[in-house]
């Protein structure tokens, strides 16, 4: 068991970031591990199967429903020895960095839009910039950054230093490797928020294009959003709305049984997609995945052509040649599925993540040598 106590920052208990939080809490001794939530989800997430309250668990603190719940929370978060900030409130994260004593920070890329360095000559987001970099710039501040595309990003406005460390959005695995499948019909699957960003369309596109190969089995799209009805006239349009499925949202447990019927999994969407946990969870499902290089989980996840394929964003035919090359080979399917569950299992379960930042606290505060890892969560990143 460690011998220090860890707080873990987010918004509110979910999918995402529940896997590692279980995991952490099993490491530590009663009362040494708080999962520290300071919001109650949207209607919007509330409609796609997010869940209103968290588990009765006894690590878990908040959300605050009052000014002396959310000054609760920051005590707890300041008396740690070790915290991790996600999502959490400026004056919470300003008091925990304040005591001196070993912070992550962590999330997505904060340059998700293009042409960001506009906002740069806005003067309220430049004295954003300026107080963001006062709190990372400080030697007990590390970063944790989720995405391939997010240390990068920091560094462009000059913070952390090498203070950073790879981290992610860590899914639930399925414990046993995907079955070999018997059925030569493939089935293609897409979940989420229909926005703008998620890239949807292209989607459609490319799959209007490999439609009429004989082991096409359909396209699944869950999810609402804005851009669904646009959606929908777009593959009316092509003539593909016979041959695309789109269904409501789904709790995040039938996501994953679709996943595990599905033999490929398109994440489609561009920068806008800080990481995308979807993609763990269809990599550990068996369904292969075809991801946007653009979006944050692809590079990290994906090693191009052994766990999965990438593809230029908005690039309609190479994502189209993908598929088609997918449908054509059942073997390499069934390779590429059997590859992607292994690392899952190897790389980015939960409790790989939660042993390393365990390893790495103990490092950072002197207890340990600083584990060298060359891949994975808590790899440094030079």
């Amino acid at each position: 068991m460690p011998n220090f106590s860890l707080v873990y920052c987010t918004n509110y208990w979910h999918h995402l970031q529940a896997p590692v939080c279980e995991a952490l809490a099993s490491l530590f001794c009663d009362g040494d591990f708080t999962m520290c939530l300071f919001e109650t989800p949207s209607e919007e997430r509330l409609k796609l199967g997010y869940s209103a309250s968290s588990p009765a668990h006894k690590w878990i603190a908040g959300p605050p429903n009052s000014a002396s719940g959310l000054e609760r929370l920051s005590k707890i978060v300041c008396a740690a020895d070790v915290a991790v900030l996600g999502a959490c409130p400026q004056s919470v994260m300003t008091a925990r960095v304040s005591t001196g004593k070993l912070t992550f920070i962590t999330s997505e890329r904060i340059w998700k839009k293009p042409f960001y360095w506009w906002r740069m000559i806005n003067p309220r987001f430049f004295r954003g910039v300026k107080r963001y970099k006062d709190i990372a710039n400080r030697e007990n501040v590390h970063y944790l950054p989720m995405g391939a595309y997010a240390a990068h990003d920091v560094r462009r406005i000059g913070a952390f230093g090498n203070r950073i460390w790879n981290w992610a959005y860590f899914a639930e695995i399925a414990a046993q490797p995907p079955q070999p499948r018997v059925n030569d019909q493939v089935r293609i699957l897409w979940v989420g928020r229909m926005l703008n960003w998620k890239r949807v369309d292209l989607l459609i596109r490319a799959v209007s294009k490999i439609f009429s190969e004989p082991a096409f089995g359909g396209l699944d799209l869950v999810g609402a959003g804005p851009e669904k009805v646009k959606l929908q006239k777009l593959a009316q349009k092509i003539n593909l709305i016979d041959k695309c499925m789109f269904h409501e949202p789904m709790a995040p447990d039938k996501v994953r049984e679709l996943m595990r019927q599905s033999d490929i999994y398109v994440l489609s969407s561009n920068r806008g997609e800080g990481w995308g946990v979807v993609a763990n969870e269809a990599m550990a499902e068996g369904a292969v995945l075809i991801a946007n290089e653009q979006a944050g989980a692809a590079p990290v996840l994906i090693d191009h052509g052994r766990t999965g394929f990438l593809f230029e964003d908005d690039n309609v035919d190479a994502l189209a040649n993908i598929l088609k090359t997918l449908l054509a080979n059942k073997s390499l399917r069934e390779i590429v599925r059997q590859a992607a569950w292994m690392e899952m299992q190897t790389q980015w379960h939960p409790r790989v993540g939660a042993e390393r930042l365990v390893r790495l606290s103990q490092g950072l505060l002197g207890q340990a040598a600083i584990p060298v890892y060359h891949y994975g969560p808590c790899c440094h990143c030079p």
